[in-house]
C-alpha cells in the first residue's frame, strides 16, 4: 500500500536500463537536489551558507531545514564549485526526499520496514543521484561505458520521532539493504563498502542521501575528549594571528582544544602541546587521531612543565594557553606564584620583539595575571572579557617586548577582540568557516559521522 511504485514495476525498469545504464553514463549535465549539513553557528552562518550556495553554486530552491541543514538544486558540473565551498560539513546528493505524513506503511513494524525498503529500492531518484556519486568520487573512472563494476554498498539507517515508532533504525538498514541488493544487485559490505546509502526519517521527513563531499578534519563542533569550548579555543587561535611555518607552543594544552582548532584553519603552521600530566597528554592525542592525517602530522605532544619547556630561548613564535583558574587544577593561592614562574617561561622562548602570546583565565585570577605581565618584560595589547558557561573570564593578548622597550601601559577591558567586528561572537562560526581545510571525496569503507 505505498504510492512509491511495486517492487515489479521496479523490475520491468531494470529491465529497460534501470540503475545499471546509471552506473555506465557519463557525468551527468543536468541538475541534482543536494543535501548541505553545516556545523553549530547563529544567525550569520545561517545567511553566509544560503548566500554561498545561491551565489557559488548558482544553486536555485535553496531551502533551509532546522539549524542544520540546506536543501538546494544545482548543476552538477563543475564540481570544483562544491569543492570550494566554506561552509558545509557535508554535501549529499539525494535520492528522495518525501513527507513523513505521506507515507503508507502497515502497522507491524517488520512489515513496515520492508515496505519501506521497496519505496526505496524502486525510487526514480537513484538514476541521476548515482550518475552525480560517479562525478563526484571517480567510481568506475578507467572502465569503459557499460562495463562499470556494481558498486559494494551499505545503508546506515536512523529513525527518530515518534510517528514511526514502530519502526527501528538497525531494521530500517537491514530492510533497505536487502531491497537494494534485490533490486540494483549489488553486494552489501559492512566494512569494504564503494557506496554508503544514508536512510533518515523523522516526524517531518524521509530521506535517502549518497555522501558525496566531507571534511576530513574533526567535526566543527565535537572532539572525543572535552576541554576549553571550541569557539573561545578558535577565537584565540585567531588571536595569535599564526602565518605560515610559525610555531605556536600550547604550554598546558590539557584536552589540545586550542592547538587542535588552530591547526585546523593555519596548516602551513607548526604546533607544540605540552602537559605535565600524561592523563592529559592522552586525552590531547585522543582528540589528535580525529584529525585528518595532513594536519594532524603538524601536531606534536610533549611531556614536561610549563615551568621548564625544553625549547631553546627566543624559538617560539606565539604561545596559546588556558591557565588554571585553582577550579578544576591547582588553587587561586598557588596561582601567585604559577602565573609569574610560567609567564617568565613563555616570555624566555617567545622572540622578543614579535613573539605573541593569547592566555585566557578568569575574573577573578586576572590581576594575578596582569602583575606576572610584568610591563619590562611584555607589551600588553588588548584585553577582552567574555563569557566560559556561567564564569566571567578574560583573554589576555600580549608581545614579548625587546630589551630595553618602552614600558607599556595597560590597555582599559572591552568586549571585542581586535578582529571582531560589532556582531562579535555571533560571527566566530562563519569566521572560522572561511579558513577551515576544503571539502574532499568521502573515501570508500569509512562510515559518516552525521
Amino acid at each position: 500500500g505505498s504510492h512509491f511504485g511495486s517492487a515489479l514495476e521496479f523490475s520491468q525498469a531494470l529491465d529497460c536500463g534501470g540503475c545499471a545504464e546509471a552506473m555506465a553514463l557519463k557525468p551527468p549535465d543536468e541538475e541534482q537536489e543536494f543535501l548541505v549539513t553545516i556545523g553549530t553557528g547563529g544567525s550569520d552562518l545561517h545567511c553566509y551558507t544560503e548566500q554561498e550556495l545561491r551565489q557559488q553554486l548558482g544553486a536555485r530552491h535553496v531551502e533551509r531545514s532546522g539549524q542544520a541543514r540546506f536543501f538546494c538544486t544545482a548543476a552538477i558540473q563543475p564540481i570544483e564549485r562544491f569543492q570550494s565551498l566554506r561552509c558545509p560539513e557535508k554535501v549529499y546528493a539525494l535520492v528522495l526526499r518525501r513527507a513523513t505524513s505521506s507515507l503508507q506503511l502497515p502497522p507491524a513494524g517488520a512489515d513496515a520496514e520492508n515496505s519501506l525498503a521497496r519505496d526505496i529500492a524502486s525510487n526514480d531518484g537513484w538514476k541521476l543521484a548515482l550518475q552525480t556519486w560517479r562525478a563526484f568520487t571517480g567510481f568506475g573512472n578507467g572502465y569503459d561505458d557499460g562495463a562499470v563494476p556494481p558498486p559494494k554498498f551499505r545503508v546506515t539507517g536512523k529513525r527518530a520521532g515518534r510517528l514511526l515508532s514502530h519502526l527501528s533504525s538497525n531494521g530500517i538498514s537491514e530492510a533497505v539493504g536487502e531491497a537494494i541488493a534485490e533490486f540494483h544487485h549489488w553486494q552489501v559490505d559492512l566494512r569494504g563498502f564503494d557506496l554508503e546509502v544514508v536512510v533518515q526519517v523523522n516526524d517531518e521527513m524521509l530521506l535517502v542521501a549518497l555522501p558525496l563531499l566531507e571534511r576530513k578534519s574533526a567535526l566543527q563542533s565535537h572532539f572525543a575528549c572535552p576541554g576549553l569550548t571550541q569557539p573561545v579555543a578558535w577565537a584565540m587561535a585567531r588571536s595569535a594571528d599564526i602565518g605560515p611555518g610559525e610555531l605556536v607552543v600550547d604550554p598546558m594544552c590539557g584536552a589540545g582544544i586550542i592547538l587542535l582548532e588552530a591547526a585546523q584553519c593555519w596548516r602551513q603552521a607548526r604546533y607544540l602541546g605540552f602537559d605535565s600530566n600524561m592523563a592529559q597528554l592522552e586525552r590531547s592525542a585522543e582528540n589528535l587521531r580525529t584529525l585528518s592525517g595532513g594536519v594532524g602530522r603538524a601536531v606534536d605532544l610533549v611531556y614536561a612543565d610549563a615551568t621548564r619547556l625544553p625549547l631553546p630561548a627566543a624559538t617560539v613564535d606565539a604561545v596559546v594557553c588556558d591557565l588554571p583558574f585553582g577550579k578544576l587544577f591547582g588553587s587561586e593561592k598557588g596561582n601567585e606564584i604559577l602565573y609569574p614562574t610560567a609567564l617568565a617561561e613563555f616570555r624566555r622562548i617567545l622572540r622578543p620583539g614579535t613573539g605573541r602570546a593569547v592566555l585566557l583565565t578568569n575574573e577573578a585570577n586576572a590581576d594575578r595575571l596582569t602583575s606576572a605581565l610584568c610591563p619590562s618584560q611584555w607589551t600588553v595589547t588588548h584585553r577582552r572579557g567574555l563569557r566560559l558557561g556561567n564564569m566571567e573570564a578574560v583573554l589576555f593578548l600580549a608581545v614579548a617586548s625587546k630589551a630595553g622597550g618602552i614600558t607599556s601601559v595597560l590597555p582599559v577591558q572591552s568586549m571585542r577582540l581586535p578582529w571582531e567586528d560589532s556582531r562579535g561572537r555571533a560571527k566566530w562560526s562563519t569566521l572560522k568557516a572561511l579558513v577551515r581545510e576544503p571539502l574532499q571525496s568521502v573515501m570508500p569503507g569509512q562510515k559518516q559521522a552525521r
